[in-house]
């Protein structure tokens, strides 16, 4: 997300599908003038929005046509994400709540540290800012890893009380 005269705003959008495959990674033009590209974060500078016609509707209208009300929609702090789409979706993992701070809300872990603890993987090291796909396809292996996790703990203490 990128700072307009609105406040955050959404600036590209990228969706994977659980095996991985990037579906959809467009930059958005925002709706009002752009104050700071937040490239730290965003990883999107002045020159990669230059001619950038898709816009957040255009975006909407993929994830309207391309998900029903019962995809699950992974990711990490999603309700930025989907309050910057201005959509509600109800079916969402999100590896914020499912993996909590250990001082609990208003605090979140950072994926960075998520996938580093649980996949053993290194992201968002770039000066260039973040990468939305490497972001999402990080939140969907940690949701993963931590999913699997639980159904073997699960299986091994049903075995273990069955014995």
């Amino acid at each position: 997300m990128i700072y307009t005269t609105y406040g955050c705003e959404l600036a590209r959008a990228t969706f994977v599908s659980v095996h991985k495959k990037i579906l959809y990674d467009e930059l958005v033009k925002p709706i009002h003038p752009i104050i700071d590209f937040n490239t730290r974060y965003s990883g999107i500078t002045a020159e990669m929005m230059e001619g950038v016609t898709t816009s957040l509707t255009d975006v909407q209208a993929v994830m309207l046509t391309r998900f029903r009300p019962n995809t699950i929609l992974i990711g990490h702090s999603l309700e930025s994400d989907l309050l910057a789409l201005k959509l509600k979706h109800d079916q969402v993992i999100d590896t914020a709540i499912l993996m909590p701070h250990r001082l609990g809300l208003p605090y979140k872990r950072a994926l960075r540290n998520l996938a580093s603890d649980c996949l053993g993987k290194i992201i968002q090291t770039g000066e260039e800012g973040h990468d939305s796909a490497e972001d999402a396809l990080s939140a969907l292996e940690v949701a993963l890893w931590k999913i699997q996790g639980d159904r073997l703990l699960n299986t091994t203490q049903s075995k273990r009380f069955k014995s």
